[in-house]
This record gives C-alpha cells, sequence and structure tokens, in this order.
C-alpha cells in the first residue's frame, strides 16, 4: 500500500519572518563587532595615552629636580646660575621701581653669555588649543639648569663631561615625523639641551666640541601628540613657606618686588592625544573642555572629521635643591 503524504513548502510569511530574524541576527553580529573595534580602539587610544604620559611625566621629573643642583639653595629671577632660568643679559625682566642698569642688573646667567637666550616663559610657544573665551592660547617653556660636577648625558642623550652648567629647554615644536594630515597640528613635546662655563659667551651644544648654539635647533622628542604644555611656579616668601602659590611664569616677572619671591616647585599640565582615532562622540566632543591646572581650554575648530582620545596629566614636582629656608645667597 502506497502512503500519500502531503508535502508542503514555506509559505510566503514563514521565509519572510526567516529573512527578518536572520537580518536581525546578522545586525546584532555587525553591531557586535563593530562595538568590539571601537571598544579596542578606545583602549588601545587610552593605553597609548597612559603610556607616553607616564614616561614622559617621570623623565621629566627626573630631570628637573636636578634644577639648581649644586648651587646656593634659593631659586629666583636674580640669582646667578638659579635653578629656573628667567633673565639674562638681553632679557633682564626689570621692576619698575629698579635703580639696575644694563651693566649691573643680576641675572640667571653670566653677563659674558651676550647672545640672544631662550628664557622660561608662558603662552609663547605652539599650542592646538583656545581659552575659555575662544582667544588662542599658546604653550609655556621651561628652561632649567644646574652643575655637572661629573660626566652625564643630558635631555637629548648627548653626552657631557664634568666642570660646566647644563641649561635644558622643554617646550611643544611641529612633529616632523607625522607627514599625514592631521585635525590641527601634531605636535611634540621637545627637550633641547647645551652647556656653559663662567666665561663663555654662548650656550653651545653637546658635546664639548659642537659649535651648533643652544636656542637654535629642534631638540629631542619626548612625548608625542601633546595639544598643550603648561607650567606654573610654587613660589613663597624668600624667609618662609608663607604666602605659597602657584603663578605663571609671566604673573611672576610680573611681580614688582626685588627680590620676587623663591620658586621652590614646578607643576607641570599637558593634554596629550592619542595616536589611534576614536569614534566616541561623548569623548571626542571637539566642544569638550579641558581643564589643565589653571586653565580651561577648549580644540580649535578645524573641518578634519578624524577624531582622537584626549587626556590631561599633569605633576607637582619638588625642586630638592631650592627649598631650604636659608637663603646663602640674595644678590
Amino acid at each position: 500500500m502506497k502512503n500519500n503524504i502531503a508535502q508542503y513548502g514555506f509559505t510566503i510569511v514563514e521565509l519572510m519572518v526567516a529573512i527578518v530574524l536572520g537580518l536581525i541576527i546578522t545586525a546584532a553580529a555587525v553591531q557586535l563587532f563593530l562595538t568590539g573595534q571601537i571598544s579596542l580602539s578606545t583602549q588601545k587610544g587610552m593605553a597609548d595615552i597612559q603610556e607616553s604620559g607616564n614616561f614622559g611625566l617621570r623623565y621629566i621629573t627626573s630631570d628637573v629636580r636636578r634644577a639648581n643642583y649644586d648651587n646656593v639653595d634659593l631659586i629666583n629671577d636674580r640669582l646667578l646660575n638659579s635653578g629656573i632660568v628667567l633673565t639674562s643679559r638681553n632679557a633682564p625682566s626689570y621692576i619698575s621701581t629698579s635703580t639696575f642698569t644694563s651693566t649691573n642688573i643680576p641675572t640667571n646667567l653670566p653677563n659674558t653669555i651676550t647672545n640672544a637666550v631662550l628664557l622660561s616663559s608662558s603662552k609663547n610657544q605652539l599650542s592646538n588649543v583656545l581659552n575659555s573665551v575662544k582667544v588662542e592660547l599658546k604653550s609655556d617653556q621651561l628652561v632649567i639648569q644646574y652643575y655637572a660636577d661629573q660626566d652625564g648625558t643630558d635631555c637629548e642623550g648627548s653626552g657631557y663631561t664634568a666642570g660646566r652648567y647644563i641649561v635644558q629647554r622643554y617646550f611643544l615644536r611641529l612633529d616632523s615625523n607625522v607627514s599625514n594630515a592631521e585635525a590641527n597640528q601634531a605636535l611634540a613635546l621637545a627637550c633641547e639641551a647645551g652647556w656653559y662655563i663662567d666665561t663663555s659667551t654662548k650656550i653651545l651644544k653637546n658635546p664639548s666640541t659642537s659649535t651648533l648654539e643652544f636656542g637654535k635647533t629642534e631638540g629631542e622628542i619626548i612625548i608625542r601628540r601633546v595639544d598643550y604644555l603648561h607650567f606654573l611656579l610654587g613660589v613663597s616668601n624668600n624667609e618662609s613657606n608663607n604666602n605659597f602659590r602657584y603663578i605663571s611664569v609671566e604673573d611672576y616677572l610680573a611681580i614688582n618686588d626685588y627680590p620676587r619671591p623663591r620658586i621652590s616647585s614646578i607643576q607641570v599640565g599637558m593634554l596629550i592625544r592619542s595616536n589611534e582615532t576614536a569614534n566616541v562622540s561623548d569623548v571626542v566632543s571637539i566642544d569638550k573642555a579641558y581643564t589643565v591646572l589653571d586653565q580651561s581650554i577648549y580644540l580649535k575648530p578645524h573641518s578634519n572629521t578624524t577624531k582622537y582620545l584626549r587626556r590631561v596629566v599633569s605633576q607637582t614636582i619638588a625642586l630638592r635643591n631650592g627649598i631650604s629656608s636659608e637663603a646663602k645667597a640674595v644678590m
């Protein structure tokens, strides 16, 4: 006997339901994949920022702590060889009631050095940011010096010999290694080093055979992708820690006192961005405000749709060679 079994195919409704379910599952899988890619990119970007920031801050902290080594233990703008370089013969920074002239005003660098030297300063370097009222805000520059009582290596990796003063400048410059177009400029934190002795007429680059002048080279990159660099000086009364506060280099040089307050610490703040792109709108919004020490800043507007993660890193550095309350010499 034959069994007549009816065979049926899918109805159009069943087929449509199956297609819809398949599309939903596919869309969920694609969404999961994209979310994973964005999460991976974000994590790589944050890891990149953290690694660069931690390494850079450790490097700078270690270097800046040398400031004022083997000198009198007071740091200000009027002591010869003072750890923070604020004045030179070409930039004496007079006070309004000063009776000093260009021939007798005390400065941080020896009077024999007559060429123009780049000094610590506020808001005169490259930057990718605006301040809270949308005016371009330039980055700062810090110049330190210390005496080398033995052979060593400067921040550019060049060796120097003992018996000289080492000068190091921290600043932002264009990163010439970046050729692709980016949103705003690709900036990097660099350090330039040089040396002099008491009878020098110029600050030269290491090694000692060099004829290159300090202030005329690009230095060595310490941290890549730094949008903004800011320094504050920790100052107080010379005799004690009374009236301690943090102020900019610009505000310090605007104080109409002689001598100006002693400097016992440095605060450094940076806005660092990732190498990896990211598309998380709430993290990388162009309108996001960043607080770097005492500054509230925004990114400069641009038309590039490529987005990057950014993070503020900061560090307070005690100048161990200049925090003693005993002022051995005030010129």
